[in-house]
């Protein structure tokens, strides 16, 4: 191979690691700082035993923000992440148990990816449980931070792998599926939890490489379909798309909004683009749907940022991206899980930093509705 050759063949794997690693960044304000919130937030880490299986004797540590009445303050997460929150606080018992929402990273990433999205949950009386996935390689923990000695080469063929497999190489990923599931059975089983969580209320979400963990358990692979789901919320999903067949989509008839940056529209995930790999995700998926597109977007505008470098801003949404993100997902989260219908005032605006929303909010389109929300995604039809 030339040395052109070569180059070409490194910037593509430094690629393909960038938009797979779900990176965990600093959040500059407090999670709190969301409309009509409620409720101080408690933080704790858990450590989940497995008691049987292959795993036995095996932990997954998960990080969890729920309500509590316990003062918060300024909280350091590793990473660092900055929230504000009452570390291993008294969950607040509330008259009515709280819905619950699981949180899937991406490859790489680490359980603290979505802490603005997460606080202002709690803040607004939701229980959210995100895990540490035991990826091969991992570039941040909850409880250690920065991986310092990670394995930068082994972690960019890995990536590379991830993204170009398909729905017949997927098998040594489904490991992630069944992780999420153990955390829901745990948090569902957990003496602090358990009691405070309602089980009709239940959402899976994940950004990446944590979106095909979502859709995992939403019907996708049926042997591992999990009923109590009622809805699931993505990220800037590639590998939802290359990773599941449209047959295997279309079985997902949970609710569902998807997120991705206006500015990785173009940039291939294996065989596909973003945009198609999105349109993909879109049309098979059972409405109430919704598919929006950030201005200004990258893969990373989904996440906190994990420093202050310069260039860092890349690695994560800014403080504007990641509010209209968190108010959208929240929403949605709250309409279609918590039966709230104030979420429906939110869902059916198009804000100025979502340069496209396509949106179908009852089930049943018709065929014509569904192809013009298709061409809407290409630019053919302006929403």
């Amino acid at each position: 191979m030339s040395g052109t050759g070569r180059s070409r063949t490194m910037i593509r794997t430094v690629i393909s690691a960038a938009i797979l690693c779900l990176s965990c960044l600093v959040w500059t304000g407090s999670g709190n700082a969301g409309d009509d919130t409620s409720y101080n937030v408690g933080y704790t880490v858990l450590d989940l035993k497995y008691q049987n299986g292959k795993n036995k004797g095996k932990t997954l540590t998960v990080a969890v923000w729920y309500p509590t009445l316990d003062t918060p303050t300024r909280y350091t997460y590793a990473g660092p992440v900055i929230g504000m929150v009452a570390h291993n606080a008294s969950p607040y018992q509330a008259a009515r148990p709280y819905p619950l929402l699981v949180f899937s990273h991406g490859f790489g990433g680490s359980g603290l990816s979505a802490v603005f999205l997460n606080e202002q949950l709690a803040a607004r009386g939701w229980i959210v449980a995100a895990p540490d996935h035991r990826d091969r390689y991992s570039a941040i923990r909850i409880r250690t931070g920065l991986n310092k000695d990670l394995d930068r080469q082994g972690f960019l063929l890995e990536a590379e792998k991830i993204t170009n497999a398909d729905a017949d190489h997927r098998d040594e990923y489904l490991y992630r599926i069944d992780e999420l599931k153990f955390v829901l059975d745990e948090m569902l089983r957990s003496g602090q939890f358990g009691k405070r969580i309602d089980k009709e209320r239940i959402a899976v979400g994940g950004h990446s490489f944590g979106g095909f963990t979502a859709l995992g358990l939403c019907g996708t692979i049926e042997e591992r379909r999990d009923d109590r789901i009622k809805a699931v919320l993505l990220y800037s999903t590639g590998a939802g798309g290359y990773l599941f067949q449209e047959n295997e989509l279309a079985r997902v008839k949970v609710p569902s909004l998807y997120f991705f940056g206006e500015l990785e529209k173009g940039q291939k995930r294996g065989r596909a683009t973003m945009e198609e790999l999105s349109d993909k995700v879109y049309r098979n998926v059972a409405s109430p749907k919704y598919l929006l597109v950030l201005k200004g977007g990258n893969h990373f505008s989904f996440n906190n940022r994990f420093n202050d470098r310069p260039g860092s801003h890349f690695l994560g949404g800014s403080e504007e991206q990641l509010k209209v993100v968190g108010r959208y997902s929240i929403a949605f989260l709250e309409k279609y899980v918590a039966g709230q219908e104030d979420g429906s005032r939110i869902l059916d605006q198009q804000d100025p930093l979502v340069t496209r929303y396509f949106r179908e909010p009852q089930q049943g389109a018709s065929r014509k509705d569904q192809r013009e929300a298709r061409a809407r995604i290409h630019g053919t039809i302006r929403p």
